[in-house]
């Protein structure tokens, strides 16, 4: 009989193999041989499922998209609307090394899209769900009185997108000038600016089947935001 071949599987497969050849060599140094290689295939196999670096890069960044789309459905329900706000940002930040790969590969996706209608099409796409979902949690937050009410939810969205966006290019710049705990600060002293009470900036604990006990840490951030703002 013919071997059956799951072809979904096997594009993922090959993803994951990009992921390893771009985290060990980087997104310019990455080649199609290399991922061959590391999945154990050849070149012409490999085009059966891509058509260039730049769809590989594209899938791969679709990956990061759904991982993180997955961690943040684990934000407990009972969270406080300013803390679920924070871990939402927190996702678009280098504060550790996942998601400071995941923000490389979409900087990298940015620079192609400039050049690029679909790329730029797929970016658009991808920055409208984004927006969407940090917009939701400023609309809960604000409803909740835990951001001012001064501006439009529309208006504090972009605040924080713009806000965020810039510190997590710089946080992968400059890393020895925004170190992960800096960024964190910087952050939080956005959000008191926007109107935060700081005793709500608690990093959340999340997990497939979180407890109550560990559903929060009661990690203050108050004086780390007074620094920032001093």
């Amino acid at each position: 009989m013919p071997k059956i071949v799951d072809h979904e599987h096997r594009r993922q497969q090959l993803v994951e193999a990009a992921w390893r050849v771009i985290n060990r060599v980087g997104i310019d140094n990455m080649t199609i041989r290399e991922i061959a290689v590391e999945c154990g295939c050849s070149t012409g196999s490999l085009a059966h499922y891509f058509a260039s670096k730049d769809d590989i890069l594209r899938s791969a960044l679709e990956r990061a998209d759904n991982e993180i789309r997955e961690r943040l459905q684990l934000i407990p329900i009972d969270a406080h609307p300013l803390t679920a706000l924070r871990h939402v940002l927190r996702e678009a930040l280098p504060l550790d090394d996942t998601r400071a790969f995941e923000l490389t590969l979409d900087v990298n996706f940015w620079a192609r899209a400039l050049n690029q209608p679909s790329l730029r099409r797929l970016q658009h796409r991808d920055h409208d769900a984004w927006r969407g979902v940090v917009s939701h949690r400023v609309v809960v937050a604000q409803k909740a009185g835990a951001l001012e009410r001064d501006r439009s939810a529309a208006e504090t969205t972009d605040v924080l997108l713009a806000f965020v966006d810039g510190l997590g290019l710089q946080g992968l710049i400059y890393p020895e000038l925004l170190t992960r705990p800096r960024i964190e600060t910087l952050l939080d002293a956005q959000l008191v600016a926007l109107g935060a009470d700081s005793r709500n900036l608690v990093d959340l604990t999340v997990g497939p089947n979180p407890s109550d006990s560990d559903q929060r840490q009661a990690h203050r951030s108050d004086k780390r935001v007074e620094r920032a703002a001093g």
